[in-house]
């Protein structure tokens, strides 16, 4: 049986309302859950360095983002002059004794999950949610300017890994940096220019017939896990304050009127 996971504050209080003491048991296990998560040293006392994600602007988050019932660790940090975007996260595995790795979640994919609110699309039919996310690097342009070239993707999280379906992109061109761009130019994934109008709604064109979400993530400074790591009750605290952020409230219109 799926465990019960945070899905709006209204759903989350007909669930109570209906099911009783299901509710209290869901947040029993997710208690146990959290222990687990905190009790997890080698994560950032062997995976990282945690005075050099300090330094990179490093935060994290606890999630449970595909619903499955069991709760991610998700890290983030912001890597050089570029600021080039680094990911990486963790899963309570399925037997719920240890952690597994997000794979695709291992490494440097330059999506910026590290904000909230997040927009989200999902299908009841089938389960899958779909979250919104915008991919940005900037370099120099060979006639000494500046660009930024960004990806607009959906990614959802499927068995430990994290499926991305390509929406579009844009190209922005600046004389200089810190000046705002001269030219944009608009794609869809075909690669066909279209206008900002249509790009804003590349997301509602894709998933037409889906639900309309605002995610909040609790994002916190990997400094606040660093001055709480001499115990592991102080950092299953902070893994909780997160948890206790996260939450979906649907949007707009329903999608089958």
């Amino acid at each position: 049986m799926q465990k019960l996971g945070k899905i709006g504050l209204a759903v989350v209080f007909a669930i109570g309302a209906a099911l009783g003491g299901a509710a209290e048991a869901a947040t029993t296990e997710e208690a146990r859950q959290l222990d687990l998560l905190s009790a997890q040293e080698e994560i950032w006392k062997g995976a990282m360095s945690i005075e050099e994600a300090i330094a990179q602007g490093g935060e994290f988050a606890v999630t449970d983002l595909d619903h499955n019932g069991r709760l991610e660790l998700l890290f983030t940090t912001t890597v050089g002059a570029e600021e080039f975007i680094e990911n990486w996260g963790y899963e309570v595995n399925e037997t719920e004794d240890g952690v597994s790795l997000l794979t695709a979640l291992n490494g440097s994919d330059g999506t910026d999950i590290g904000r909230s609110p997040v927009t989200m699309y999902f299908a009841c039919q089938t389960g899958a949610r779909y979250y919104i996310f915008e991919t940005v690097h900037g370099v120099p342009s060979m006639e000494g300017g500046w660009a930024r070239e960004g990806r607009l993707s959906g990614l959802r999280l499927d068995h430990g890994k994290i499926r991305q379906e390509l929406l579009g992109g844009f190209f922005e061109a600046h004389e200089k940096r810190e000046l705002p761009p001269i030219s944009t130019i608009y794609r869809d994934s075909d690669y066909n220019k279209i206008d900002a109008e249509a790009y804003a709604n590349l997301a509602s064109k894709r998933y037409p017939y889906h639900h309309h979400f605002e995610v909040k993530i609790g994002w916190t400074r990997i400094i606040e896990l660093a001055d709480a790591m001499d115990s592991q009750e102080k950092v299953r605290a902070v893994f909780a304050k997160s948890w206790e952020k996260f939450h979906e409230e649907e949007i707009g219109d329903d999608p089958h009127t």
